[in-house]
């Protein structure tokens, strides 16, 4: 169960603050969502597309509960300027708004999508915990249940995306290590390079004879016994960069012996650097 970052700032108080808090936190999710919806569509990643679209349609029909309990109680909408205090590390979209969109799945989607109805349960229970009145504290009782239905109802669908993952990659038949993913980054820096200003041009390639350096200082010395990265298409530099740098960190978590570890966690402070110096590139113009 995922755990939220802080407690509630303060008691809520009455069944219009509780309204407009649920009314928010669900208004901030469906357009979090969205977001990134938009920023895979631009990035051609149809099937997350469609499994932020599914998102932000399960957060709308939370917000269109919350607006018909709301009327019910009140005969008025949720009312935002009954807020005394925003809820604080609810959401999170797990850095998924700036990682490459090629190194993102459903399954992680979905997962991210599980923990936050989680921390949206953990704080509807502390809502309920603390309620100065039974109206507010049975009300927030039934936010945290219908929280934990819909974490129920995403985890089939992370489930299903699980197996789905599992099944694409059991058809995988080849791994790349690290120095063939070093060679391959070498290479794509220079094509990339011959596309940029002098000066780009110019720290492109000693990016470029870097990684290809530690190709062949990985290819005398392989990294540990286990230095294979699982074989996905990556079309663009900077997802490969950036799962290079992954791998690097796991290495560092991972590999048995210590001097290997050490070892790993020097590479990755180097790709993580060398992916720092390409993103700021790709945001300055040509």
């Amino acid at each position: 169960m995922s755990r939220l970052e802080a407690e509630p700032a303060a008691p809520v108080r009455s069944m219009a603050e509780l309204l407009a808090i649920a009314f928010a936190m669900e208004k901030e999710s469906a357009e979090r969502y969205a977001e990134l919806a938009e920023r895979m569509r631009g990035s051609g990643q149809a099937r997350l597309v469609e499994v932020f679209e599914r998102l932000v349609k399960e957060e709308t029909g939370h917000i269109e509960n919350v607006v018909r309990w709301s009327r019910q109680s009140s005969g008025n909408d949720p009312d935002l300027r009954q807020l005394q205090w925003t809820p604080k590390g609810v959401f999170d979209d797990e850095n998924a708004a700036v990682v490459s969109p090629e190194l993102m799945d459903a399954y992680h989607s979905f997962a991210m999508a599980v923990r936050n109805e989680e921390r949206a349960f953990a704080f509807w229970s502390y809502v309920a915990a603390n309620a100065p009145s039974t109206e507010v504290r049975s009300a927030a009782e039934q936010m945290a249940r219908e929280e934990l239905e819909h974490a129920r109802i995403l985890r089939i669908e992370r489930r299903r995306a699980f197996f789905s993952r599992r099944d694409g990659r059991a058809a995988l038949t080849s791994s790349r290590d690290f120095a063939t993913m070093e060679e391959q980054v070498a290479i794509r820096l220079e094509a990339y390079a011959a596309f940029r200003g002098e000066r780009d041009k110019a720290v492109l390639s000693d990016l470029a004879a870097e990684a290809r350096d530690l190709a062949q200082l990985l290819t005398a010395s392989p990294l540990g016994t286990n230095n294979s990265i699982s074989d996905r298409s990556l079309e663009s530099l900077d997802a490969l960069c950036e799962l290079l740098a992954e791998s690097y960190l796991n290495a560092g978590d991972c590999l048995p012996s210590q001097a290997g570890r050490d070892r790993a966690q020097v590479l990755a402070t180097t790709a993580i650097k060398r992916l720092a110096a390409l993103r700021y590139l790709e945001e300055q113009p040509i």
